[in-house]
């Protein structure tokens, strides 16, 4: 797989299953909004029907309740005119009382019934009518006069005025069961459409969860495969970049290799040495690609400190002197590949001129070697105790052709290079930036 096969794959895939997500969530909101809203409607219809039920049970109610007071005084009435106990007359009034609420509650119940609001004033006109032959009855017994009173029930006026209130009452109460069964009826029917509302809504939801979940497993199979994809790619390159490094490396060690031998040919003197300052640059620019080719390492990080102390002690140790002590304050520090080269020659240069003039023949000698970070600064040093530099040294203005090969690459790296302050001997510090430019 190539790299525009990849992003071929991985750009359009990716904006298509985002769009799809979208539209799934757009849609199982705008669904859930329009379910909640019908089942919102249909909950308060319910509500409202059920109300009127229980409205219709009141008015029924209050119609018994009239019946039952006036029932009570025809009985109160009785007792009165067998006795002549005033218990009697106090139940009358208790009665009438009751009978006479009972009536206003219901009036005010059924005020949005025209036909009910008739009845009840034919209602109230009957109950007059009872009520004032009661009140003649119970005078006449007050009176003594009891056959008097008598005579009055026995008219049957009084009896057919309770028959027609029993009679308006039952039309009232008729009228009242058929809206109670008129509005229950109602109240059943949207009990079941809520109940279906709420299956529909359950059916709905489940197969939009089942969709959404169907497809988020679609995106994360397709995405699983993207990555496995990407990851084939990756190691690829880093297989690629490997095999890289290593002929990098491998020509690098035939160079080196030839300049050797040309080196050996020739009689001692400054081609020579030329010839050998050449093979130890290319071999501090292979030991880069060397560190680069590991298996274990992270592709396009550079472990500067690792390199720093490799480097010097290889340097050190190819003079084959043990009278030379290296001491190196290093700590891992990873450069991106761009710096690695440039900053293993600076290496080189430094650490050969610390051995060439720092370390006399016969007499011990020291170099220091350091590597640190410093704010958002990479710093190299390297130090010896030799002799020392001539008064006014100033590497720019150095004709060594290595103080000039030193300040070109420190300029590549974006840094520049100092003499650093030392009491004995000769002290170099090459500062550059963390990140290549």
């Amino acid at each position: 797989m190539t790299h525009g096969d990849l992003e071929a794959d991985n750009g359009p895939g990716r904006q298509v299953a985002h769009e799809r997500g979208i539209r799934l969530l757009l849609a199982t909101l705008a669904a859930l909004l329009l379910t909640f809203g019908v089942l919102g409607g249909v909950f308060l219809w319910y509500d409202n029907a059920t109300r009127w039920v229980l409205h219709t049970h009141d008015v029924r109610r209050g119609i018994g309740d009239v019946l039952q007071a006036l029932t009570d005084a025809e009985t109160a009435q009785r007792g009165y005119l067998l006795t002549g106990d005033a218990v009697f007359l106090r139940q009358i009034e208790t009665a009438r009382g009751l009978a006479a609420g009972d009536v206003v509650a219901v009036e005010a119940l059924t005020r949005d019934n025209p036909e009910q609001q008739d009845r009840i004033r034919s209602l109230r006109s009957a109950i007059d009518t009872r009520m004032r032959i009661i009140d003649r009855t119970l005078a006449l017994r007050r009176s003594g006069d009891l056959p008097g009173a008598v005579a009055v029930i026995r008219t049957g006026r009084g009896i057919a005025a309770m028959s027609q209130i029993r009679a308006q009452l039952a039309a009232l109460d008729a009228a009242e069961a058929r809206l109670e069964a008129r509005r229950a009826g109602g109240a059943a029917t949207v009990r079941v459409l809520g109940g279906a509302s709420l299956v529909v809504f359950c059916l709905l939801l489940a197969a939009l969860v089942l969709k959404v979940t169907r497809d988020i497993g679609a995106d994360r199979d397709a995405e699983a495969a993207r990555a496995g994809r990407l990851r084939a790619l990756l190691e690829e390159r880093t297989l690629l970049i490997d095999e890289v490094n290593h002929r990098v490396k491998n020509s690098l060690q035939q160079i080196a290799s030839v300049v050797r031998l040309q080196a050996r040919a020739l009689p001692a003197g400054d081609a020579r040495e030329a010839l050998n300052k050449t093979l130890a640059r290319i071999m501090a620019v292979g030991r880069v690609h060397q560190q680069l080719y590991k298996p274990e390492g992270r592709f396009g990080l550079f472990d500067a400190g690792e390199y720093s102390e490799t480097l010097a002690r290889e340097l050190v140790d190819s003079l084959g002197r043990d009278d030379i002590t290296l001491a190196t304050d290093v700590e891992p520090a990873h450069l991106d590949i761009r710096q690695a080269g440039p900053l293993a020659l600076i290496l080189n240069e430094l650490v050969t001129n610390a051995l060439k003039y720092g370390c006399p023949e016969g007499r011990p000698s020291r170099i220091n070697v350091g590597f640190r970070t410093v704010g958002d600064q990479f710093r190299l040093t390297v130090s010896d105790e030799g002799d020392g530099l001539p008064n006014g040294f100033k590497p720019g203005a150095s004709a060594s052709l290595g103080m000039r090969v030193i300040e070109a690459l420190a300029r590549q790296l974006g840094g520049r290079l100092s003499v650093a302050p030392s009491d004995v001997g000769a002290a170099f510090a090459v500062e550059f930036p963390r990140s290549a430019t």
